[in-house]
């Protein structure tokens, strides 16, 4: 993505705050449960900008407040990701039950089918859904307007069973969360859209930072303080995995 496609994004997106009855925002599941992701992965076309995108949003949102849906938006541009040919990429966290019921209206309705033919005149996209389950998360997450996201595709290695990958994935959550720099962590399954070879692994791993700074600050640890051990440990013995893709994310929507 250019600079000035991304400096488009980042300042004329608008950021919905997520609030319970009680006026403080919540996590939509439990950690152990799994939320629903679902990522269009986008090209523009017919000269259209991310004002274009912003604009549809913003009557997307509409319908799903009006509807009474809850989720969480964002908006993300590739930083550091060789080998990309998107402009960008939406995710929508929602519960399962949240994902139903908002396709339903997007399919059956005269709104929804209407917001899908405004976004297919401006870009072509390519979907995918995901089961993905939180491992750390930390407070100070649910007030980032603007995040740092990472993303890595792995495959489990040879022998080595899904529960014990599991184990393996919150014993490094429980020893690390007191002083990792990141403020959430989850590890995504597909659940559609998707067939072999078209991704880069089976699982993937998708961890937030508030800013290139906490992020910088983690990749110092791994390469000066010794954070390299519990990585190598990781990639030699557990999972096979692709390489990390940075993104710039913007939140959009929270209800």
């Amino acid at each position: 993505m250019n600079k000035t496609l991304l400096a488009v994004l980042m300042t004329t997106l608008l950021a919905f705050q997520v609030k319970a009855e009680d006026n403080k925002a919540t996590w939509l599941v439990d950690i152990g449960d799994a939320v629903s992701l679902t990522a269009h992965i986008c090209t523009l076309k017919n000269d259209a900008s991310m004002k274009d995108i912003a604009r549809i949003d913003n009557k997307l949102h509409k319908f799903m407040d009006d509807n009474d849906i809850r989720g969480m938006r964002q908006i993300l541009a590739p930083l550091f990701a060789t080998g990309t040919s998107y402009d960008y990429i939406a995710f929508d966290f929602m519960t399962w039950a949240q994902f139903g019921k908002n396709w339903d209206l997007a399919l059956k309705t005269k709104v929804g089918n209407g917001l899908m033919a405004d976004y297919a005149e401006v870009e072509d996209c390519d979907a995918m859904i995901a089961s993905v389950f939180p491992l750390m998360r930390k407070e100070s997450n649910l007030q980032l307007t603007s995040s740092i996201s990472v993303v890595e595709w792995c495959t489990r290695r040879p022998g080595v069973s899904q529960q014990q990958l599991g184990e393996k994935h919150r014993t490094v959550a429980a020893e690390t969360k007191d002083s990792t720099t990141a403020t959430w962590w989850g590890v995504g399954y597909p659940a559609g859209g998707l067939r072999d070879g078209l991704f880069p692994g089976d699982f993937f791993h998708l961890v937030s930072y508030p800013d290139m700074n906490a992020f910088a600050a983690s990749r110092n640890d791994i390469a000066n303080n010794g954070g390299w051990k519990m990585r190598s440990d990781y990639y030699t013995s557990y999972a096979d995995c692709s390489g990390e893709h940075i993104l710039a994310a913007e939140r959009v929507r929270r209800r």
